[in-house]
This record gives structure tokens, C-alpha cells and sequence, in this order.
């Protein structure tokens, strides 16, 4: 189950990835705004810092890191992601199916 999530959750991210690439400018400004109310979290000091430091980086910097890395590293960048809300609601549902397994659909977006 957890690598289910861990497959799932990278390629949500490779399709953000994909966005931040074809638009850098409006998606690290969308990031922007969501880190803000990263700030606000108890306990999220230390990714707010991680965060702030990424979306000064270069776009492709920021790709490599949502779709390639597969480090610990990464991976805990990504489940406290400013980049939630990029994908529509299409985008996430088409990718939530590649996942369902033997019809379930619990875990699938609403």
C-alpha cells in the first residue's frame, strides 16, 4: 500500500514537474502563495526553510527534484509540496486510475 502512495505521489509530481517546466514564471508564483500557508503550520519550520530555498532555484533544478529524485530527501519534499492544486481535477483523476487496483477506489480524489 505505501509503495502505492510513494508511486503515486511521484507521479503526481512528474506531471507538476512537467507544468513547472512549461511555465516556470506562474507555477513558482502559485508555489509561493501555498508556502506561505506552509509558514503557518506547527512544525513545518524546517520544509518552509527547504521550500523558500527551492523556488529560488532554476526551474529544472526544481523538476529533477518532483519527478527524478527518489531519495528520502525528496520524497519528504514532496508530501509537504507547495505545489499542490497545480494539476486539475482531470489531471489528478486520470493519474489516481493508473493506481486503483481491483476496483477500489477509496484513496481516489473526490
Amino acid at each position: 500500500m505505501e509503495d502505492r502512495r510513494v508511486a503515486r505521489s511521484r507521479a503526481l509530481h512528474r506531471a507538476i514537474a512537467q507544468k513547472v517546466l512549461a511555465d516556470p514564471q506562474a507555477t513558482m508564483a502559485a508555489a509561493r502563495q501555498r508556502l506561505a500557508r506552509l509558514a503557518t503550520e506547527p512544525h513545518a519550520d524546517y520544509y518552509f526553510a527547504e521550500w523558500s530555498r527551492w523556488l529560488e532555484a532554476s526551474p529544472s533544478d526544481v523538476y529533477r527534484l518532483l519527478a527524478e529524485d527518489d531519495s528520502e530527501y525528496a520524497e519528504a519534499m514532496r508530501r509537504m509540496s507547495p505545489f499542490v492544486g497545480l494539476l486539475t481535477p482531470g489531471e489528478r483523476r486520470a493519474i489516481y486510475q493508473q493506481f486503483q487496483h481491483s476496483g477500489r477506489t477509496s484513496d481516489a480524489p473526490r
